[in-house]
Order: C-alpha cells, then structure tokens, then sequence
C-alpha cells in the first residue's frame, strides 16, 4: 500500500518539474531612463583660491586711545559707517575754535558786503541831488545873465552844486574803501575755513569710518587699547564679486580668450557655486610653466564665497549636441564600458524573440565626466532606454521588470 503512494506521487512531481522548465528565468526589477539628446562640454578644470575683488585694511591715522567701537566683525556696513573712535582729546578744542574763527569771518563778510551795498544806494541818492543842483544852477545863470536874479542867488546855486561835487567824490572813495573790505572779509572767510580743514584732519582722524561697502572682518582692539598711528586692527572686505587666478596651459591659447565661461564649484562636493567668465588674459606666456595666466570673475549672490577660500573652476571651452549617460548605468568589464539597453528584439540574430523586455550588454566609447553623466562618443543614442539601476545583477538577454 505505501509502495503504490509513492507512486502516485512521482508523476505529480515529474509534472511539476516541467511547468518551472517553461516559465524559464525569472525578470529581474530594473530602473529604466530615456537618453535624450544634451550639450557636451569640452572643459577643463582647475583648482585655486579666491581673491575679493575689494578689500582694505583699516589702521590708525593718529595716536589715542580707543572710546568706542560701534560695529561688530562679521557685520555688512556701507561707505562712511564708523568703525573705531578715539579719545578727541585737543583736536577737539582746535577743531572747535577753527570753527568759531570762521563764523566770525563770516559774519563780518555780510557786513561788509551791507556796508558796501548801502554805500552804492547812498551814490544813488548823492547823483539825484547833483543833477538837480546842475539845474538850478543853469537856470539860475540864464536868469543872471537876464538881469532877473540877482548875483547873491547864483552864487548860492553855485555853492550847492560844488557840495553836491564833493559829496559824488567823497561816496565814491567810501564805496572804493567798502569794496576794499568785502575783498578783505572775503579773503578772512577763505582763511578761517583753511583753518578748519587743517583742525578736521586730526580730528577726523580721531574716528575711523568705512571707506567702502563690505563686510568687518576680526577687530583685534578693544575699547580702552591705545593705539598708535599706522596700527592695523581690522578689514573690510566687499563680497559681491570674487576673482580666481587660473594659469592656463599653453596647449589651449587658441581657445582662451576673454567672455570665456567658467563654472565655479565646491572641490568636495562638486556643488555649483556660481558662474562667471575669463575677463583678463595676459599677453606674457610663463615660461617655466607653459602657462598664461587668467583672472575670471564671479558674482556672490549666494553668499557661499569667502576670501581665499579653496575652490575648482571648471573653463568651458565649448559645447556642442550629444549624449550623456549616468555613471550609474556603466559596467566597466576588461577595461571596457558597457551599458545595458532595454529592448523587445533579441540581443543578436539568430535568438529566439523573447516574450517581454530584455537587456542587452551594448559596448560604449566615453568622454569625460560631466557632472554625474559620462559623455557619450559612440554606442547610443537619443531614445535608447539604458537601464540605471541593479545592472550588477544583468547579463545580455536577461528579462526585465521596469520599475516607475
């Protein structure tokens, strides 16, 4: 009885065996992409620091001691903004009495020139009064001449036209003399303010301001130090623009040239940092290097950039239309790169059609790296679907299951 359940058991397994022989290997999940067509760079990378394209360094014009420091490092100021005070000490008071001199000069400038201006009005009314005494005194000479004055009257005409003559004379020598002191005052005034321009430098001196828009770098004084002319104690430096110096070889100069593009990124990372241009080329070739020296200039709108950090330039010197894969998708095997390609015909003639997608192992000639993307020379196309994930677990004509 146990004999014959055994076999009727081993027809149902022979059954079975079979059924798993026609369903053949099992898909393998795969992640699939679509090449379209892309710019290829030709490009060449170098490493360097940035330079600001403005920075200064803030020292001491003159002795004293420190009062107050109204700014912090690390902080954005504008052209002007304090930046240190020192004790004012004497300059202070010459400053003060500098001042004080010159508005007294100018005080006594608008009364000269008051002076001067009622003396001219004061001519005015001296003339009005000369022309009518001339008239009197032609008529009075006509009537004496005619019997019908007497001499006593003319000469009373007379004597009033000569008085009105020297009083012409004399308001003329007093306006000449006036004139004379507005020049005087006017010379006084220009000298006092010289005096308060001398006063202001020391005193200037005495705060130190921001002589352009940037940002305070470390202070290394303190309210109370006291310091001394031509003492360094702090920087400003504008972040807006930075330079990097790139030395390029010889073997590209017909490509260098200025407006060249130039993307700057993070040597760890490879993270765009910002993109400029080669705005200088120098006409001296470095023979020791077989270099020329290049200077590119990029904007810090992020405000990632800081002076003389460590970066990478990557100088693209052309682009033109092209393939990119994922460096994912390449299977390096003997020194050559292959990608897989999903399909629905067979790998090679003379293969059964298969059933669904499979992948074919499709031998690729590559070009630089290009971001995360090799650049492809030859071996695919725009519309091939590659496959870029689990590629470890493909051979040519192994069935896929593409995953979204």
């Amino acid at each position: 009885m146990f004999l014959g359940f055994l076999l009727l058991l081993l027809p149902l397994a022979g059954c079975t065996g079979k059924e798993s022989t026609a369903q053949g290997p099992q898909a393998v999940p795969v992640k699939l992409q679509q090449l379209n067509s892309g710019l290829l760079e030709d490009s060449r990378e170098f490493l360097g620091n940035l330079q600001a394209v403005k920075q200064v360094q803030l020292v001491a014009q003159i002795n004293g001691q420190i009062t107050s420091i109204p700014v912090n490092y690390g902080q954005f100021v504008k052209v002007g903004t304090p930046i240190l005070q020192l004790q004012p000490d004497q300059t202070a008071t010459q400053l003060a009495e500098a001042i004080s001199q010159s508005n007294a000069a100018q005080m006594a400038l608008k009364t000269a020139e008051a002076n001067l201006s009622a003396s001219i009005a004061q001519r005015g009314t001296i003339v009005a009064q000369l022309n009518l005494n001339q008239v009197n005194y032609k008529r009075a000479k006509v009537l004496f001449d005619q019997g019908a004055v007497s001499a006593l009257q003319l000469d009373e005409q007379t004597a009033n036209l000569g008085v009105s003559k020297a009083q012409l004379e004399a308001q003329d020598e007093t306006i000449q003399a006036n004139r004379a002191a507005v020049k005087q005052a006017q010379a006084n005034l220009k000298a006092t303010q010289a005096q308060v321009g001398t006063a202001q430098v020391p005193f200037g001196f005495k705060q130190v301001t921001a002589p352009i828009n940037g940002v305070v770098g470390n202070i290394n004084v303190k309210v109370g130090d006291y310091v001394r002319s031509g003492e360094s104690f702090t920087t400003i430096t504008e972040n807006a623009f930075f330079d990097l110096l790139i030395a390029v070889p010889t073997n590209y100069s017909k490509q260098l040239r200025q407006g060249v593009p130039v993307q700057l990124l993070d040597p760890n990372s490879n993270e765009l940092l910002s993109q400029g241009s080669i705005f200088f080329v120098s006409p001296v070739v470095d023979n020791s290097a077989q270099s020329i020296l290049t200077r590119a200039r990029f904007p810090n709108s992020s405000g990632k950039l800081r002076n003389g950090q460590y970066v990478k330039a990557r100088v693209i010197w052309s682009k033109q239309p092209g393939v990119l894969v994922p460096v994912t998708a390449v299977a390096p095997l003997s020194g050559q790169n292959f990608v897989f390609v999903a399909q629905n015909t067979p790998c090679k003639q003379g293969d059964p059609n298969p059933s669904g997608q499979i992948v074919c192992q499709r031998l690729v000639e590559l070009g630089a790296v290009q971001g995360q993307s090799y650049q492809v020379l030859q071996g695919l196309k725009p519309g091939d679907n590659i496959a870029v994930s689990g590629i470890i677990n493909l051979r040519n004509g192994v069935p896929i299951k593409p995953e979204s």
